[in-house]
């Protein structure tokens, strides 16, 4: 509360100070209720936190391939639900040496849907190099699911 108090005051000190017409409010309950607003949603998200602990940390590392074996890493990125999408991908051959390249600047999808297009391209590359044993990594738990059991719907 401590904090919440001194902010609205050195606003409303700012606004008095520059002569900005505003709304005279009854100061002492607005700093309660701001401070009463500001605890619910800190208590909610501790508690939605607590729900979802259901995170797994794992090492993540280089575990070379087998020999004629190439690797297809492939990200993709949104801002906002749904806004401008971002697509990428690098082929690496069995010794983690860079073989080609991806990027792509996509309309309007959603995350799951530029890292999709992600997978997608990494694997026309892969076809177009006529690569016949791929391994495919993807960070989004989502799309692994949609390459596992389709889309439906």
């Amino acid at each position: 509360m401590f904090a919440i108090t001194v902010w609205w005051r050195w606003k409303w000190k700012c606004i008095n100070m520059f002569n900005a017409a505003g709304k005279r409010r009854d100061r002492e309950k607005f700093v309660k209720d701001q401070a009463k607003e500001v605890t619910m949603a800190y208590t909610k998200a501790k508690l939605h936190n607590q729900v979802k602990r259901t995170r797994v940390e794992r090492e993540i590392k280089w575990i070379r391939l087998s020999p004629g074996w190439i690797k297809i890493n492939t990200d993709g990125a949104s801002k906002g639900k749904p806004v401008l999408v971002s697509a990428g991908g690098v082929i690496h051959d069995e010794n983690g040496a860079w073989c080609q390249g991806v990027a792509l600047n996509i309309r309007i999808y959603t995350a799951s849907l530029a890292e999709l297009w992600g997978v997608y391209y990494g694997l026309v590359i892969a076809w177009e190099r006529r690569s016949q044993r791929v391994e495919l990594e993807v960070d989004s738990e989502v799309v692994v699911g949609f390459l596992k059991i389709g889309i439906s719907g």
